[in-house]
Formats: C-alpha cells, sequence, structure tokens
C-alpha cells in the first residue's frame, strides 16, 4: 500500500484544522506554511476535501477552511476515498497477467481479506484520536510544534 502525496497532505491538514480552536476559521496559507508544502497544490487538496463534504469552505474577508464535521466524525477511510478515490488498496500483481479474481485463487482471497481488514481499520481510525495523539507529541511533530505550544487563540484568528 502507498498513499499519495497528495493524501499525506489531507490527512496533516485535517489534523492541523482539528487542532484548531473551535470555530476558527483556517486560510490554507497558514496550513501550507505549517508543513512546509505549496500553497497551490494545498489549495487543490482542500477542494477535494471540500467537494467530500469533510471540510467546509468560507468566502469573503473572514473566509477560510475549517472542518465540516467534528474531528470524531471523520475517519481515515474517508479521506484516501475522497483523496484517491473508491479504489482496491492492494493489487496482485497476477492481474495484469490475465488471472481472474475470485474464490479459485488462495491469493487474491487473502488479498481480499487483508484489504476488508485493512478498511475496517481505517474506519475506526478518527481524526480526533489522531490530533490527541499528536497534541500529546508536541515538539516531536515539527511542522506542528508551534501549534501545539500555543496557549491561546491568536488574536486575529477567524471565526465562524
Amino acid at each position: 500500500m502507498h498513499l499519495s502525496l497528495s493524501t499525506e497532505y489531507a490527512i496533516h491538514s485535517l489534523i492541523y484544522l482539528a487542532l484548531q480552536p473551535k470555530g476558527k476559521v483556517t486560510l490554507v496559507t497558514e496550513v501550507a506554511r505549517a508543513q512546509g508544502v505549496s500553497e497551490t497544490y494545498l489549495a487543490k487538496v482542500f477542494q477535494q476535501l471540500v467537494k467530500a463534504g469533510l471540510v467546509a469552505s468560507y468566502r469573503g474577508a473572514k473566509g477560510g477552511f475549517a472542518l465540516a464535521l467534528p474531528p470524531d466524525q471523520i475517519n481515515l477511510r474517508q479521506v484516501i476515498t475522497a483523496i484517491e478515490g473508491q479504489q482496491p488498496i492492494l493489487r496482485c500483481a497476477s492481474d495484469r497477467r490475465g488471472c481472474e479474481p475470485g474464490p479459485d485463487c488462495p491469493i487474491h482471497e487473502a488479498i481480499d481479506h487483508i484489504e476488508m481488514l485493512l478498511w475496517r481499520t481505517l474506519e475506526q481510525t478518527k481524526l480526533s484520536d489522531l490530533a490527541e495523539q499528536m497534541r500529546t507529541r508536541k515538539g516531536k511533530v515539527p511542522w506542528l510544534s508551534p501549534l501545539l505550544e500555543r496557549t491561546e487563540p491568536a488574536a486575529e484568528a477567524r471565526s465562524l
């Protein structure tokens, strides 16, 4: 299994939004700067997250992005599906050789079972749990350290 860079950025961005004070709307510029990634690229990732209903977009002078759902209602399967689409995570190399997937092939059967377990684990992995784990590891996640060290929201915080 290999997650794309877009999926990695999406997961990091959602964690960043989950760690914001409740009601704060965050600019994509801030999230991109924190992660050290291209704002243009990250804006495209955010568009996919908005389309999937995971992030809300706010226009205007107080515009930006915020989670569309509480962090405990967002799981990694939703995030991966929003970015990668609903495609198999694991693929058998035999597929390229004309092998038919099905119950006659023990390799496909094993891969299907592993994939089912993986999707189930991704569904059980909530954004709220990841955000809390990040919060307890401040200093060990360099791109999140400045956010985690803030003790109160910045005066210029945008709110919903």
